[in-house]
């Protein structure tokens, strides 16, 4: 019973200090494994119990935390404040490159190649790329 109720105190430490609230969920299969042994069941029933609870705790938090956080937003907000802002290319690019923005080197993904001089407006980001189209002078 003593392992159990550090099993369950660790498992709830740990979510505290990291909140990550995947330990919580094998503290509550702890906590059934405690009544386990409170009813007189052997340790192998104790760790099915454990067990069996820990992870149907999981799959049912991981759902609702899913849930819960799935609006998340896909790029930064400080991020969104790039698109509708010119760069300047200064070197030949070809469909995709490097360029120098905001004090990052970015790699650009464009549909047509970039030429040294021309000026392009950031579209989308994706991922750590910047979509960019080249402007009509």
């Amino acid at each position: 019973m003593t392992l159990w109720l550090a099993v369950m105190i660790v498992g709830v430490v740990i979510d505290l200090i990291t909140s990550n609230f995947i330990f919580f969920n094998f503290s509550i299969g702890a906590f059934f494994a405690i009544c386990a042994d409170l009813l007189g069941a052997n340790t192998p029933i104790q760790i099915f119990a454990f067990l069996a609870v820990g992870i149907v705790s999981l799959i049912f938090s991981f759902k609702y935390l899913r849930k819960k956080f799935k609006n998340i937003p896909k790029t930064y907000p400080y991020e969104n404040q790039y698109i509708g802002m010119t760069i300047e290319i200064k070197d030949d690019i070809g469909k995709t490159g490097q360029v120098f923005f905001e004090g990052i080197y970015w790699t650009v993904q464009s549909d047509v190649p970039l030429k040294s001089g021309d000026n392009a407006v950031i579209t989308g980001i994706s991922g750590n790329k910047l979509i960019v189209k080249r402007l009509e002078e």
